[in-house]
């Protein structure tokens, strides 16, 4: 048994697989069939075969004037109209009058307009008392002109009065007037010292805005300076 086991499977050695292959190669009858059947080229090569051969049997019969039958197309179906069901209900019955009528809603612009009308009729018609007393006098057309004069606000003292006040007002003296100009000149510079200060405390100051109000100061400088030669004239 033990003999059996260890001996070696019967069977066809590597040589003759070998052979065997040999034997359907192309250079027998079996291989060149073999080669044909499963050649990628035969398929095609039988396909244009078998498409000449009906090309030359269907351009025959077209020499002979033989022409296709046309190709019918197929019935389309005719769309058909939906049918709906529409419920059928009892006649109505009209009356005389309808209940919307009874509804309070707009009167009509006839019945305004005649309302209207009488109501002018009455009134002009209606006797109106005479006036006791005229009714502009002149002391209301002034009044009403100043109205007018000033657009409806009178003001506390008129140019009339301003001038009348100045006219008889003392006049001031060439170098009180001078001593009001330097003041008012130098209220102006210290102005706008105080305008340069705030903006630097507040951290809004610009370059632009120091030019410019340096500017008028220097201005108001060289105003002040011929005030003054103005004024120690005076006291010469």
């Amino acid at each position: 048994m033990e003999g059996d086991r260890d001996a070696p499977a019967a069977g066809p050695s590597s040589g003759g697989l070998e052979g065997a292959w040999k034997q359907f190669g192309r250079d027998n009858p079996a291989g060149k069939a073999l080669y044909k059947l499963y050649n990628k080229d035969a398929t095609k090569q039988l396909g244009n075969a078998y498409h000449n051969k009906n090309k030359v049997v269907h351009d025959k019969k077209l020499a002979t004037g033989w022409t296709p039958p046309p190709v019918a197309e197929p019935p389309r179906p005719k769309p058909q109209r939906p049918q709906v069901e529409v419920p059928k209900f009892p006649r109505r019955i009209e009356y005389e009058t309808a209940r919307v009528d009874f509804i309070p809603r707009r009167r009509p612009l006839e019945v305004i307009q005649r309302e209207i009308d009488a109501e002018y009729d009455r009134m002009r018609s209606a006797p109106q008392p005479p006036p006791n007393r005229p009714l502009l006098d002149e002391k209301e057309k002034s009044r009403l002109a100043e109205l007018m004069r000033y657009r409806g606000k009178l003001p506390a003292i008129t140019p009339e009065q301003l001038a009348e006040q100045r006219k008889h007002a003392p006049r001031k003296t060439e170098r009180q007037q001078l001593e009001e100009m330097f003041e008012q000149i130098v209220g102006e510079i210290n102005e706008r010292r105080e305008f340069l200060r705030d903006l630097e405390a507040a951290g809004r100051l610009r370059l632009e805005t120091v030019h410019t109000v340096r500017a008028e100061i220097q201005q108001r400088v060289t105003e002040l300076q011929r005030v003054d030669e103005l004024l120690a004239r005076c006291n010469d």
